[in-house]
């Protein structure tokens, strides 16, 4: 076969192949929905605001919600699907404190029924611990490290810019005799928020058996990463000195997240931290950014430092020491 022939033969496979693609995306309505939910889910997201409005609120302390921070970090594992996530989350904004570790992976249904998203457990769950930032811990990853429990999987429908999951109704069972119960977990995705109710329920009697007391979801929000770095200075920033020190490259997120450094002439600790806020106690106008700068053990901050949403760089310098941080822009 000479050359030309091989050309055109070679058209024409990738004409067909594109052919074939696109009769499947047509055939299938879910395609825009499914690849924006994944999109909107992948990512960080933290309860920061809403413990602080809970707080002004006085909101009773029984029904208030405790701190979780979430990271959706997509994994190739093949035998489950394009689409599929590890899912680690901390408490208590500790993050030796692991609360939650699952693999998830979506697929679209039939049109009415929506996107699913099945559920599965790590058999070993304590060594893909940080592998939030690692996922080639998740290379030899095999259906047989994994399980799940039948009728478990939520499923998403698109209720305009939000995607709303479920379980079916008492689908989710486990446990056994007087303790068999039922799982309720609903979820809520949308650009930039996650809430999530996660509950269990007795079958003999529907009575309330564990997770939050009320059906209030805890209202994640997406964070962003700053880089950040902070110096201390022996003199005065205008003095360089051989005593004078820095911290580069620090990462802290955008709801509420921390990073705590040394101040070397006094061996205090001060924390540098971000809130981007979504004040609602006013109308429009209202939402700001935060940095503060905090002497450990301390109520009220040393340095208070607000900017408008979104700001990608914040920054001081009070003589004795300063901070910049800047938006990863590589990151979601």
């Amino acid at each position: 076969m000479n050359k030309l022939n091989v050309v055109k033969w070679t058209l024409l496979l990738l004409f067909l192949l594109g052919s074939i693609a696109s009769t499947v995306a047509q055939s299938d309505p879910n395609v825009r929905d499914l690849l924006l939910l994944v999109k909107w889910f992948e990512g960080e997201f933290d309860n920061d605001s809403q413990l602080w409005y809970e707080g002004r609120r006085k909101v009773p302390e029984a029904e208030r919600h405790g701190r979780i921070h979430a990271t959706h970090t997509k994994i190739q594992a093949d035998f489950l699907g394009e689409h599929t996530f590890y899912v680690e989350e901390y408490i208590d904004d500790d993050t030796t404190k692991i609360a939650r570790q699952r693999v998830v992976s979506f697929k679209s249904m039939a049109p009415e029924e929506g996107i699913e998203m099945e559920i599965y457990f790590l058999k070993e769950a304590e060594k893909f611990i940080g592998a939030t930032t690692d996922v080639s811990e998740f290379k030899d990853l095999k259906q047989e490290d994994l399980f799940g429990l039948d009728g478990c999987a939520v499923i998403f429908q698109r209720k305009g810019e939000q995607y709303f999951g479920s379980m079916r109704d008492k689908a989710c069972q486990f446990g056994k005799g007087d303790l068999l119960r039922y799982s309720v977990h609903d979820l809520v995705v949308s650009q930039n928020q996650y809430w999530r109710v996660d509950r269990s329920f007795l079958v003999k009697d529907d009575s309330f058996y564990k997770g939050h007391p009320n059906d209030i979801p805890h209202k994640m929000r997406r964070a962003e990463r700053y880089t950040c770095d902070v110096s201390f200075y022996e003199k005065s920033y205008a003095e360089p000195d051989p005593n004078d020190k820095s911290y580069k490259g620090l990462t802290v997120h955008n709801q509420g997240g921390f990073t705590w450094v040394t101040y070397p002439k006094n061996g205090k600790k001060y924390g540098v931290q971000l809130r981007e806020k979504e004040y609602p106690f006013y109308g429009e106008g209202a939402d700001f950014f935060m940095m503060r700068f905090i002497e450990e053990g301390q109520k009220r901050s040393t340095i208070l430092v607000t900017a408008q949403p979104g700001a990608t760089k914040l920054s001081f310098n009070n003589g004795w020491a300063s901070c910049f941080c800047k938006k990863d822009e590589n990151k979601p």
